[in-house]
């Protein structure tokens, strides 16, 4: 071969090659966009999911931080959650196995957490998928495996996050959040219809997905996310979007979510004399005079002197009571996973709501609770230790003057407020997004 052949063969090679990859992926993006149009946009996303995770830094995890919290835009209930759900957890693996293979050797990070966190995942899973209890099978083993992905994402991309990546990943957080605020308040019938007490309180389990405690909380994360972050704007980008948030957090009824938000927001401004008396005496003048008078009649229904305590304050409390004799039932091994309802049955403990039992109640509205009751001593202790070792690990790096530590400890305060009223770290999605924010205090204190 002359060296004219030589330096013409490789540009024909390639010609020839993409010529032949044209002509075979053109018909099929044909039939799939003809017959199959869903599978045809899942392949096309991963495509540009792939691209992200290989041309850019911060991109990859600004929209896997973005797309947990647009997973309630769906009802949970639904086939198409648990393919999305699924989906997320194969690109956050995706984006795991780059940075493996980008930084092979991760640099000094905080191996106790990551232990803790994963340890904790692991056995939420297994016991979750029932593999305990039910013996392996090829399909349980698949199931489970599926589930473990996002701490599987967590132990092998934790450690590598960079200082940017953290911010990155903050950030798709944040505006997954304000996108389902938004969507959540332009369908609340308390704002449209003018909604009042139970009725109000009811329609927000009906507006978007399945609501639960956890997008109280979620939004609450958001605003905490969003109050921390620094920006050239300043006040006047974040005022807007944080009334959405406190406007979706107020009308959801959440009452866990607003001790989560007084408290989160009061630790934020700590250290900081004059801008903490400020916070604290705004909040006290909102509480006394901004309430809408929805969220007043929501409050007011927890207690009162005449009745006592409301028939969800009251089926909690019992509850909890429940789950402490569960858990001296069986220390060592807890009652099994799923089967506080089943215990409940059998023991005759069950609340009372409207003068009947109500038995399908799979946890105790306490998570720590609800951990102890169904997994042990040990799993009781595994989930306080998680909080323990990413509160210690936050105040380390708080007195290296690691901004993006005082925002994820204040994260922290809120989720363990949140739990002691409900279980929001059983939600797979809010335990993601959880996993994601954690990650941004294992890596490197340089890089952050």
């Amino acid at each position: 071969m002359n060296r004219l052949s030589a330096l013409v063969a490789p540009e024909t090679i390639r010609t020839g090659s993409a010529l032949l990859i044209g002509l075979t992926v053109a018909p099929l993006v044909g039939v799939l966009a003809a017959t199959q149009p869903v599978l045809l946009l899942l392949l096309l996303s991963v495509a540009v999911w792939v691209f992200l995770v290989l041309r850019s830094d911060g991109s990859a995890p600004f929209v896997l931080g973005a797309a947990a919290p647009l997973l309630y835009l769906l009802d949970l209930r639904s086939a198409l959650f648990s393919q999305a759900i699924l989906a997320l957890y194969g690109v956050a693996f995706i984006h795991a196995a780059h940075q493996i293979v980008h930084q092979p050797e991760a640099k000094r990070w905080d191996w106790r957490l990551a232990t803790l966190v994963i340890a904790w995942g692991v056995i939420v899973v297994l016991a979750e998928r029932e593999l305990f209890s039910e013996g392996l099978s090829l399909r349980r083993f698949i199931v489970a495996t599926i589930g473990m992905l996002p701490y599987l994402w967590f132990g092998m991309a934790a450690p590598r996050i960079t200082g940017k990546q953290a911010h990155a990943l903050l950030a798709g957080i944040t505006t997954g959040a304000i996108i389902t605020a938004a969507a959540f308040l332009l369908n609340s019938r308390t704002l449209t219809e003018g909604l009042q007490g139970r009725d109000a309180w009811i329609d927000t389990y009906t507006i978007i997905g399945s609501l639960k405690n956890s997008l109280g909380l979620l939004w609450v994360i958001g605003w905490i996310l969003l109050i921390g972050w620094r920006t050239r704007g300043g006040w006047a980008i974040k005022a807007p979007l944080l009334a959405v948030l406190l406007a979706a957090i107020l009308f959801s009824f959440s009452r866990s979510s607003y001790m989560a938000l007084i408290a989160a927001t009061l630790l934020l401004y700590r250290g900081r004399s004059l801008a903490l008396w400020l916070v604290t005496g705004a909040i006290g003048a909102f509480v006394l005079f901004g309430l809408p008078e929805a969220v007043w009649a929501r409050l007011e229904m927890t207690w009162s002197p005449i009745r006592g305590f409301d028939p969800s304050a009251e089926a909690r409390i019992e509850l909890w009571i429940a789950a402490i004799n569960a858990f001296l039932s069986a220390p060592l091994t807890g009652i099994g996973w799923g089967k506080f309802s089943d215990y409940l049955v059998r023991t005759g403990q069950a609340p009372a709501a409207a003068g009947q039992a109500v038995y399908d109640l799979a946890y105790a509205h306490n998570y720590f609770l609800s951990a102890c009751a169904m997994l042990g001593i040990g799993g009781g202790v595994l989930s306080v230790s998680v909080f323990l070792a990413a509160w210690q690990r936050a105040r380390a790096l708080i007195a290296r003057q690691v901004h993006l530590a005082r925002i994820v400890q204040a994260v922290l305060l809120a989720v363990a407020l949140a739990s002691l009223f409900g279980e929001p770290l059983f939600d797979p999605v809010l335990s993601f997004i959880f996993v994601l924010i954690l990650a941004c205090l294992v890596g490197q204190e340089s890089e952050q």
